[in-house]
């Protein structure tokens, strides 16, 4: 028998445990989980616990056994991991050392208060606590009840963490919990962060850090913390500043699982050396890792290992099938944000897309609205809870159609990023490409393919005799007309033009396949039209038009990843 092992039983690993056990056939594969823990926890409550805020007075309501959201037809054995060989595809364990043909680390992270001097010490007494773990979360809810003056601050002390936005929600939820109590005015709530404001985004740090201010939440920005002296209540930055406190919320740094770094497999903090596109590891075959054991570019959060999780299931079938690895995974992210009074903001973006406003996940309907505050919002986060127990989890959320795991411009506000600094005027004009290759009807198809390569390009246009656009020659078309199987034709195109073709037989000349009628935009339409029509359409690229049918030139989604990526 086969064998694929995955490490850790958390969100990644129970959604890629359940996902091979939907895919792979279970009479030639066995799949073990491997985790020393024993319960399952719903980490986004943790930020409630403390204030027992909307239904979460008890502990219990946000843990389950570790082995519950588990397919019963996988192994599941608790023990510690202890070393990783890729060389002999082995993993030893506390109990017994496990051979794999395939490995999936999803281990996620730690908080490491040892790393801040002082601090390890002060948690849990001196008015120092944490809400970044379950015991933490539990033991803060006393310091809060009793807090009727003074200051709390909120000290992200470095970076990386899980769920970069929680330590701002917990100032929203803080200076809510303060206002019901009545004390909020004898309160202040201060953010200290290393970051250059609220948020590491532009564009949503501009609107929570506006928020933060109307709320009367004090931001400390570019506060790297050295140390913590419960005893005084003051905080310390490496550069001599100095903040002191009533009581202090600390997220101390996290850091991934040693045992990535004494297998080789770790950048020196435990984080696995992995590729961002394909999520393979860097420094060995039949590895790959998700969630907040990575090193990847992107948020540490649940969502991030839900989109990973298709990423690595698709990739691992592929190579199992003797196909490399797609380089498919684009950074996706999305996470609500908790602001109090019955409200929540929502962000979505990848690696090169920041938080833009709009609606999610359909275009003026919603229901959910994005870098805004709504009550809808708000019930969506609290409604995520019973999702992810019964759905996420169990594998049942991937490829649903409303809840892509690319992140597309469906429902984005497109003007509403400062990087895109003259959006609102920009035209197509301003950003296609005007040098264009293309074939005329009746060219050879080997030809014009020879010509694709040549010019590295993936699709043609094809004009008539009076050099007026006809149709649109692509890869796609191409590979639709060959005789594939469905299976291999499906995983191409997925990866060249995003949209499925109708199969089509081979000709000799390229009117025999190529696209009609073809997909065009004039220069003078704006960049949210196209980006619309690209989205819809479900493709890559624009031929822009004059009213004669003229080529005027081509605009691609990289020419809009260029314009709106975050600087």
């Amino acid at each position: 028998m086969k064998q694929v092992v995955v490490l850790g039983a958390g969100t990644g690993g129970a959604l890629i445990a359940n996902l091979l056990a939907q895919k792979l056939d279970l009479r030639e594969w066995v799949i073990t989980v491997v985790d020393r823990g024993h319960v399952h926890v719903y980490q986004p409550a943790l930020l409630f616990l403390p204030f027992a805020l909307y239904g979460h007075d008890d502990p219990k309501d946000v843990v389950r056994p570790i082995g519950d959201p588990l397919p019963r037809n996988v192994n599941f054995l608790t023990a510690d991991i202890l070393r990783i060989d890729t060389e002999k595809k082995t993993v030893e364990t506390s109990l017994t050392t496990l051979r794999y043909d395939f490995l999936v680390g999803a281990l996620g992270c730690r908080v490491a208060p040892e790393e801040i001097e002082g601090l390890a010490d002060a948690i849990g007494h001196d008015g120092v606590h944490t809400f970044y773990t379950l015991e933490g979360a539990t033991a803060m809810r006393p310091a809060l009840e009793s807090m009727r003056e003074g200051r709390l601050v909120i000290d992200v002390c470095d970076m990386p963490i899980k769920c970069p936005v929680a330590p701002i929600e917990f100032a929203f939820l803080a200076d809510y919990y303060f206002t019901q109590k009545g004390v909020r005015d004898a309160i202040d709530i201060t953010l200290v962060t290393p970051y250059s404001g609220a948020f590491t985004k532009p564009n949503a740090n501009r609107v929570l850090t506006e928020m933060a201010r109307a709320k009367g939440v004090n931001v400390v920005a570019d506060f790297a913390a050295e140390s913590v002296d419960g005893a005084a209540r003051t905080l310390r930055a490496f550069d001599g500043r100095t903040l002191e406190f009533d009581l202090l919320c600390a997220i101390p740094p996290n850091l991934g699982p040693q045992v990535l770094d004494d297998s080789g497999l770790g950048d020196g903090t435990g984080y696995a050396l992995t590729d961002p596109r394909t999520l393979k590891a860097r420094s060995a075959d039949f590895v790959y890792f998700l969630g907040d054991n990575t090193n990847v570019s992107t948020s540490k959060a649940g969502s991030v290992a839900h989109f990973e999780a298709e990423t690595v299931v698709e990739n691992l079938l592929r190579e199992i099938a003797g196909k490399p690895a797609l380089p498919s995974f684009d950074g996706h992210a999305n996470c609500f944000i908790e602001t109090g009074h019955h409200k929540a903001m929502l962000l979505d973006f990848n690696y090169d897309i920041e938080p833009l406003e709009g609606s999610f996940p359909m275009a003026h309907v919603g229901p959910f609205s994005l870098l805004k505050e709504s009550h809808m919002n708000h019930v969506g986060k609290l409604a995520f809870q019973w999702v992810y127990w019964n759905l996420l989890l169990k594998g049942r959320l991937p490829n649903v159609p409303l809840l892509p795991s690319h992140m597309n411009f469906i429902g984005k506000d497109l003007e509403t990023t400062p990087h895109a600094r003259h959006a609102r005027e920009m035209k197509v004009r301003d950003v296609m490409t005007k040098e264009v290759v293309s074939v005329h009807k009746g060219s050879a198809l080997t030809a014009a393919a020879t010509l694709m390569v040549q010019k590295k390009v993936s699709g043609v246009p094809v004009l008539d005799e009076h050099d007026r656009l006809a149709g649109v020659l692509t890869e796609a078309d191409f590979l639709s007309a060959m005789n594939l199987e469905q299976s291999a034709v499906t995983d191409t195109l997925e990866t060249v033009v995003r949209k499925r073709r109708a199969r089509k037989g081979m000709g000799t000349i390229v009117d025999d396949i190529m696209t009609t009628p073809p997909i065009t935009i004039r220069e003078d339409e704006t960049l949210r039209e196209a980006v619309t029509l690209m989205d819809t359409n479900r493709i890559k690229r624009l031929v822009v038009t004059d009213d004669d049918r003229r080529v005027r030139g081509v605009v691609s989604r990289g020419d809009l990843l260029r314009l709106y990526a975050m600087k």
